[in-house]
């Protein structure tokens, strides 16, 4: 059961950019096996820049937690109080995780004993040397092996290393005023502005490089942004249906005309303002049973792409191989990244009942009293 505290108006959100980056994803491997992009992106960039729902999402997260773990850690940080915290965190991470892993390893076998032409060619997404990388989420860490098993979960290591981090930032920056916040967005701006700058394509779809600075300044924006919802900072306005319309349409323009990365960074935050603060028609929409459950299940759908995105790229690689000259018309390799994306969300519901709520369930109630004496 929620709490009377629940922001549902931001739910949603976390479905809509669990889907957009796994249509980012079907686009980009679609390009890998020589074919062109799914949508072309001389006509619109709104596909090709997908990677920023990553972003949005740590700006996201950093909000919600503030708004649920904030005050816990707003006087000060102690053993038992972070303890909980963190343990809530990795029950919430780990379970899922570790079965997406698992669902890989059982791919790689089945390529070995029955596919062996195609264990051949992407054997090295298999390393073993990845596995313990991936069990003690290091991918993000400027490992050998983040480009292996379950990729995207890439920033999955990244979000717990934040999590390890974020007791200090709610202790620096919840409800705090003066400059001391300000100071952190400036910082948090600049990391952003400096990866685009270096980037080989002045963007900010980085992952085990700079993945963990990236996702760093935006968590740190996203307590930011939460303390200017407690004061309500223009909430007069922003309150308004047409403050959430109006800032979606500009950040839809920003993402299909390809402007810098770094300014659709406080378009996603007046985003997540706005339908915060929204209890008008936005938030009747957005409290929608099916907009409400894609929310929930978000975590289930980004982590369980892994596998659908190996088998599509390995199968349409191999396809076409066997086929030189025979190209599939776009809106045939449409209808299968649709197909692929329904059977997504179907085995992440699955996951999500199955194996993400009843293991994050079981892991919380367990008592650490006889190792730590504190709980």
């Amino acid at each position: 059961m929620k709490n009377s505290n629940y922001i549902n108006t931001l739910t949603p959100l976390r479905g809509i950019a669990a889907i957009w980056v796994v249509l980012y994803h079907y686009d980009q491997l679609t390009t890998f096996t020589g074919l062109d992009h799914l949508v072309p992106q001389d006509s619109t960039m709104l596909l090709a820049k997908g990677y920023l729902f990553v972003d949005f999402f740590f700006l996201l997260s950093g909000f919600i937690l503030a708004h649920v773990y904030g005050s816990r850690f707003q006087h000060g940080i102690n053993l038992r109080s972070s303890w909980n915290y963190l343990w809530a965190r990795f029950s919430r991470l780990y379970p899922l995780h570790v079965f997406c892993l698992l669902t890989h390893v059982l791919v790689a076998c089945f390529l070995i004993l029955g596919f062996p032409n195609v264990w051949d060619k992407f054997s090295h997404m298999y390393a073993l040397k990845g596995i313990p990388v991936h069990l003690f989420l290091g991918q993000a860490w400027g490992s050998d092996y983040w480009l292996t098993w379950n990729v995207p979960s890439w920033s999955i290591s990244v979000e717990w290393a934040i999590y390890m981090l974020s007791p200090v930032l709610f202790l620096f920056l919840f409800k705090k005023k003066g400059v001391w916040p300000w100071v952190m967005a400036i910082i948090s701006f600049t990391i952003l502005g400096s990866i685009v700058h270096f980037h080989v394509k002045h963007s900010l779809d980085t992952t085990f490089d700079w993945g963990i600075f990236r996702c760093f300044a935006e968590f740190t924006l996203g307590i930011v942004v939460y303390n200017l919802y407690q004061e309500g900072f223009l909430k007069k306005w922003l309150a308004k249906d047409l403050a959430f319309v109006v800032m979606a349409l500009i950040t839809l323009l920003g993402l299909h005309i390809k402007i810098n990365d770094v300014w659709i960074i406080p378009c996603f935050a007046l985003v997540i303002l706005t339908a915060a603060y929204n209890q008008g028609k936005v938030q009747q929409v957005m409290k929608w049973p099916m907009a409400q459950y894609l929310g929930e299940i978000s975590y289930s759908i980004y982590m369980m792409q892994g596998l659908w995105l190996s088998l599509y790229w390995m199968g349409l690689d191999s396809w076409l191989a066997d086929r030189p000259g025979i190209v599939p018309d776009t809106w045939t390799v449409l209808a299968l990244v649709m197909s692929l994306l329904f059977v997504n969300m179907v085995s992440a519901a699955w996951s999500y009942h199955n194996i993400e709520i009843p293991f994050q369930l079981k892991l919380r109630k367990v008592k650490f009293k006889r190792l730590f004496n504190f709980q």
